[in-house]
Parts: C-alpha cells; structure tokens; sequence
C-alpha cells in the first residue's frame, strides 16, 4: 500500500495540546474506520441511514432523539433554522431570509463568542442581554419577546461566572414556550453530559463528533426533545435550504454512531487512570528541568474533567520559545497566555508517544540553557 503521507509531502505531528480543529482534533479507532469503510463501498438511502442511526445513538444515550450532523458549527446552523423555521417548510426554505415572526435568538453576554456566527449564518439575529458579568432572571425574562426563535447557551467553565445557571435559563425560556439550544461541543468528559444537559432541560443539545468521541472530524451529534429533532431530519442535508452546505457523508454518520458506542462502552475510570499517569510522567520530566515550573490542572480548557500537566517557564525564556521548540520537533503543545505557562493534554497521546514527548522536553530544556 503506498504511503500516502510520504507520497504527497505530509509532515505528521503528535498532539499534546489538546482536540483542537486545526491540528485534525482526534483519533479514530480501526473499529470506527472499519465501519467507514464498510458503506463506502455501498449504497444507502439517506434520510433511513440518518433515523436508525440517530434512533440507536438516542437510546444509548438516554434521550428522547439524535441527528448526526456534520460537525458542531453545523449543527448550530441547523439549530438556529429549526428554531426559526418552527415548523414550517416554507420558511425553511426562505432562510436566512427570515419571512416574518421570530427572528431574535437570545444569547447572555458573557457567552457571546466566535461560534454563535453559525446562527446568524442560518438567518438568525442575535440578542445580546446582560452584561459581561453576570445576567439576571429579569433580564432573561423581559427580553424574551414575540421576535424570539430561541435561547442559545454554552455551558463552558470560562463563561460560567457571568451566566445563569442552565436549568434557570430553561425555566425562564419554556414560560414563554421558547426552545433552548446548548452549544456543548466540547464538553466531554465527563459521560454523564451527553444526557445531562436535555435532563437538565434543553430542547437541542450540540456536541462535536471529532473531539472527544473520536469520531470523524466532520461529524456532530445533536440530542434532544423529538419535536426538535423531527424537524431537524426534515430540513438537514441533504434537503436543499441553508442547511445543504452541512452535509454528512453516510461514511462521517455510521463513523460517529460506531465511536459513541465505543466511548459509551469504554470503562472511564480506566481512561481517567491512564490520562492521569501520562500527565503526571510528563510533571515529573518537566520538575528534572531547571526550566520549567510544572503543576497539574485537573481540568479541560472548557471546564472537562480530565487533567493537563502546566509548566510556568523560567525567565528569560518565554512560553513561546518552547512552544515553537516543540513543534519544530513535530510536537504540538499549548500556551496559556492567562497563566503565562505552557500546557499539554494526554488525551491525544499514546504511551510511546508521550515517550517522545518528555524526550522532547529535557532536550528543549537544554538547548534553551544552552543556547
């Protein structure tokens, strides 16, 4: 078989930052690949593909419905249309012309972020309540209006100290019968999330496929109330509308549905044991160099319960240095500019790669000196 990455010029990098989009986010398994390949080589018919699957990841992960999508800002596309559509096929298909009624999808100030560009993509206008530090019930209640389609929230951490807490939100919204999107595409583990979100009572609940499932990079999951999810088999791709551009291959859906059940399966104490040692023998590396100043985070970027192995650099070293010392050595590693310090994630690591790693480590260390 040839080798297609030394064929095309393609440099290989290890991932010790973390799922992110630009680096290819995450692995798949051989399983998940097999499953890919398996429809790639036949016919399916689409819309029945997407119910028996969505049908199978519904029950696995105790909620009442799922869509597989083709990726998390996808999935908020689609979200933000079933929302404004309510329903009605005409109004579907005059998005993002929005043809009269609720237009307004309300977002509290604090969660404002680069992401929210996918509901204002599918017609959406944005309303933006409250302020950077905190939103009050009142200010939640008295916004929702006859123009609002949709209350849009994202759970991460470093939103959190601003925001009023989810099932608040939800209350505050279904009073008005006003349907509540969550954006969670990053937030796994822990498991429980994946019905944890709808049981605390959202309507629509997004969550990446690439990242932590370890599906493929161009999958997303939705779960929630069948209403929603109705609508969203009715106008997803491939239906002609705004949401077309966000096809899912058959190849990225039974992908997906293959790694959920991997993941749903997997024993996580396990998995938490086995990120805890990489993160702790990458700490004990670091604390043999002078350089670094290494401590553990027990926590994600947006607040995950899986742990990352920190380093404060010594001056006049700089955390970029080793940052980009590090990927010249084809090793990706992360800056966190709040803390000063560089980061790094085992959850993309094999023990041999983290191996390479902590190699890596004690030789930038040294030049650093050195140099």
């Amino acid at each position: 078989m040839s080798d297609y990455l030394k064929k095309y010029g393609i440099r290989p990098y290890i991932n010790a930052h973390d799922t992110i989009t630009l680096y290819g986010a995450s692995r798949m398994s051989e399983e998940t690949w097999e499953a890919m390949r398996q429809i790639s080589q036949c016919f399916v018919d689409l819309p029945e593909l997407q119910r028996i699957l969505g049908d199978r990841i519904a029950k696995l992960t105790h909620n009442e419905a799922a869509y597989l999508a083709n990726g998390a800002a996808g999935a908020v596309q689609l979200c933000a249309a079933v929302c404004l559509a309510k329903g009605d096929e005409y109004l579907y298909k005059c998005l993002p012309e929005v043809k009269g009624g609720a237009d307004e999808i309300i977002i509290l100030h604090s969660q404002h972020n680069c992401y929210d560009k996918a509901l204002e993509a599918a017609g959406a206008k944005l309303r933006i309540i409250g302020d950077a530090d905190e939103v009050l019930p009142y200010e939640l209640r008295a916004s929702i209006t006859e123009r609002t389609a949709a209350v849009f929230y994202c759970p991460a951490a470093t939103f959190r100290r601003g925001s009023l807490p989810l099932e608040e939100t939800a209350a505050i919204a279904h009073e008005k019968n006003v349907p509540v999107i969550v954006d969670a595409a990053a937030q796994l583990p822990p498991v429980e999330n994946l019905w944890g979100y709808t049981a605390a009572g959202a309507d629509m609940v997004i969550f990446s496929g690439g990242k932590t499932l370890c599906g493929p990079q161009t999958s997303g999951l939705i779960v929630g109330k069948k209403e929603y999810i109705r609508d969203c088999r009715r106008f997803g791709a491939p239906e002609h509308g705004v949401c077309r551009s966000a096809k899912s291959s058959k190849e990225s859906m039974i992908g997906l549905c293959a790694a959920i059940e991997q993941y749903l399966k997997a024993d996580q104490k396990e998995v938490a044991d086995h990120l805890y040692a990489r993160t702790k023998r990458m700490i004990d590396v670091m604390k043999e160099c002078v350089l670094y100043e290494p401590y553990l985070v027990e926590h994600g970027s947006v607040g995950q319960t899986y742990p990352r192995a920190f380093a404060h650099i010594r001056k006049p070293y700089r955390p970029s240095d080793i940052v980009n010392a590090m990927r010249e050595r084809g090793i990706f590693i992360g800056t966190d500019r709040m803390e000063d310090a560089i980061y790094l994630s085992p959850l993309n690591l094999t023990d041999e790669e983290c191996e390479t790693v902590c190699a890596a480590l004690r030789e930038v260390a040294r030049e650093q000196r050195e140099g």
